[in-house]
């Protein structure tokens, strides 16, 4: 099975990362690829005047198992420009060759790269669909570890139950979940909270950063950010919710201009309250 789904992916990545690096060429922002790790790389993105002390770290989506950084190289470009921020595309690992927590563990050791790289305290942390998934479990991990928070976390139509019933609809999204924990060798289940972010409990929740959800108002994942809101108020934990009459991540889609224009705006002014100033030498 696992060399088959290679198969598979292989032309839908080589497709969208090729449509990704032509988009970008229209681009005004600088692109260059970084080393966080011996094994792990990502896409810096930043547009011109983007202040290099604030960074948005981003986990791009695919179910857990599709597509690149490099994919998603023109809307990080877009999202430089929008808050002019560097924003950094993490090339994180995915099944079948990888189970959780694998990609997990990539996101932390990439949080812990861009606090040295880029000075503590001016780092969020961002992601779209199951890539949103990473980045709210990786705001879970921290608050287990008792370890420093980004600045913020934001969802874009964030991916945050993968704990779902077996229904026609839930199917490619549990055959998604099953592959991303592992299968018949996986070490957890779906209702883990750094798997199914709204089953964090109060103690953990009470310990994010502010956040900010953006998503369709009748999506994969509409719940979900509904969900983790009342999670949040539950425990006074500021989160921004806005939905939108779009389709899952139009963001990164082409069309939805408008709404597209509003949600990076109000992702620039959401960040503005949150940046701390870089760290001085």
């Amino acid at each position: 099975m696992a060399f088959g789904l290679q198969i598979l992916r292989a032309p839908i990545n080589l497709t969208l990362s090729l449509m990704g690096h032509c988009s970008a060429t229209c681009s005004s922002s600088a692109f260059e690829r970084v080393q966080i790790s011996e094994s792990l790389q990502g896409i810096m993105a930043a547009a011109p005047g983007a202040d290099r002390s604030r960074v948005i770290l981003y986990f791009h989506g695919g179910g857990h198992w599709l597509l690149t950084a490099s994919t998603y190289k023109e809307f990080i470009g877009r999202l430089s420009a929008a808050t002019q921020a560097v924003v950094i595309a993490v090339d994180y690992s995915k099944p079948p060759s990888v189970q959780f927590p694998a990609g997990l563990n990539e996101a932390h050791a990439a949080w812990h790269w861009a606090r040295e790289r880029f000075g503590e305290g001016s780092v969020a942390v961002a992601g779209d669909s199951s890539g949103a998934n990473l980045a709210f479990a990786l705001v879970v991990k921290l608050a287990q570890l008792e370890e420093e928070q980004p600045v913020a976390c934001i969802g874009i139509s964030p991916w945050l139950r993968l704990d779902l019933k077996t229904s026609l609809p839930n199917l490619y999204g549990k055959f998604c979940a099953d592959l991303y924990l592992g299968g018949r060798h996986k070490i957890t289940t779906a209702a883990d909270p750094l798997v199914t972010i709204v089953n964090a409990s109060p103690e953990l929740v009470r310990c994010f950063p502010p956040i900010l959800m953006h998503a369709g108002s009748n999506e994969l994942t509409t719940e979900d950010v509904k969900a983790m809101a009342v999670l949040c108020e539950s425990v006074g934990s500021p989160a921004e919710v806005q939905f939108y009459g779009c389709p899952h991540i139009f963001q990164v889609c082409p069309g939805f201009h408008k709404s597209t224009r509003d949600s990076l705006q109000r992702i620039d002014t959401f960040l503005q309250k949150q940046w701390k100033s870089a760290p001085t030498e």
